[in-house]
C-alpha cells in the first residue's frame, strides 16, 4: 500500500461526502452517520493534525525509513571495507600458506544485511587473529580500529579537537531500526483499520444515496459529480525497499 496516497484519497472522499451530505441534509440524511462523525473521520485522516491517526502513521513511517537508511549506510561501509581487507589478506596469504585455511573462507559477495554483517565479522576476526590487528594496514586510511568501530562504535570525546560525537554500534543501529519498524507497523495497522471502516462507510453512503437519488435528478447528479468512488483510486505500485548496494568484489 502507498500510505500517503491512500490517506489523501480517502480524506478527500470523506470531505466531499461530508460536503454533499451537508448540502442535501434538508432533503435526506443518511441514518447511519451524522455530519459531525464525518468531520471526525476527516480530522483523523489529516496528516497536518498533531496526534491524528494519519499524522502518527506517517511520522512513524518516516522515522523507520530514516533508521533503515542509517543502518544500511553503516552496512555499506562495512561491505566496502570488507572487500578491501579480504582482498589484501588474500594477497598476503599467498606468501604465508599457514593463513590460507582462514583467509580462503573469507568472502565479500553478500547483498543482504545479515550476509554483509557475517562477512565483515569474519574479516574482522581474521584481521585481529591472523594479521595482528592494528599492525596490519591493508590500504591507506583503512585501519583495524576504524573497521572495528563500524561494528562496536565508540563513546563521545568532548575534549578532543574538534570534539568527537558518539558513534552507535551496529547492534544499536539494528535495534533502533527494529524498534522504529515495529512502531511503523503498529501505527500503520491502527490507521489501516480506521481506513477500512471509513472506506466502507463511504461506499455504503454512496450506494444508498445513489439509489435514493437516481441519475438525471439534481441531487443525483450532484452526488455523482462531486463524490469520488473506489474506481477513481488507482494507487501506484509500491517499490520494495532495496538492500544495501555492495561495492564490486575484486
Amino acid at each position: 500500500m502507498n500510505l500517503n496516497t491512500s490517506i489523501d484519497f480517502l480524506k478527500d472522499r470523506v470531505e466531499k461526502t461530508r460536503s454533499v451530505q451537508t448540502q442535501i441534509a434538508a432533503t435526506w440524511l443518511w441514518p447511519l452517520k451524522s455530519v459531525a462523525l464525518w468531520e471526525v473521520d476527516a480530522a483523523s485522516l489529516d496528516k497536518a493534525v498533531d496526534g491524528s491517526l494519519a499524522h502518527l502513521a506517517t511520522e512513524a513511517h518516516t522515522l523507520a525509513e530514516a533508521a533503515r537508511g542509517t543502518l544500511d549506510a553503516r552496512l555499506n561501509a562495512i561491505h566496502v571495507q570488507t572487500v578491501s581487507v579480504a582482498g589484501a589478506m588474500r594477497v598476503r596469504a599467498e606468501r604465508q600458506p599457514e593463513q590460507r585455511a582462514v583467509i580462503d573462507e573469507l568472502s565479500a559477495r553478500a547483498d543482504s544485511r545479515d550476509g554483509i554483517e557475517k562477512e565483515g565479522t569474519a574479516a574482522l576476526s581474521a584481521w585481529k587473529l591472523e594479521f595482528g590487528g592494528a599492525s596490519f594496514v591493508p590500504a591507506p586510511g583503512v585501519t583495524y580500529a576504524a573497521f572495528r568501530e563500524l561494528f562496536y562504535g565508540h563513546p563521545p570525546n568532548p575534549g578532543a579537537t574538534p570534539p568527537v560525537s558518539a558513534m552507535p554500534s551496529l547492534r544499536e543501529l539494528k535495534e533502533a531500526y527494529s524498534d522504529k519498524a515495529t512502531l511503523d507497523r503498529h501505527q500503520t495497522g491502527r490507521l489501516n483499520a480506521r481506513l477500512g471502516i471509513v472506506e466502507k462507510d463511504c461506499q455504503d453512503w454512496y450506494a444508498e444515496a445513489t439509489k435514493v437519488f437516481v441519475e438525471g435528478t439534481e441531487i443525483g447528479d450532484l452526488i455523482r459529480s462531486q463524490v469520488p468512488t473506489s474506481a477513481d483510486y488507482s494507487p501506484p505500485t509500491p517499490t520494495p525497499p532495496a538492500p544495501p548496494v555492495p561495492a564490486p568484489t575484486p
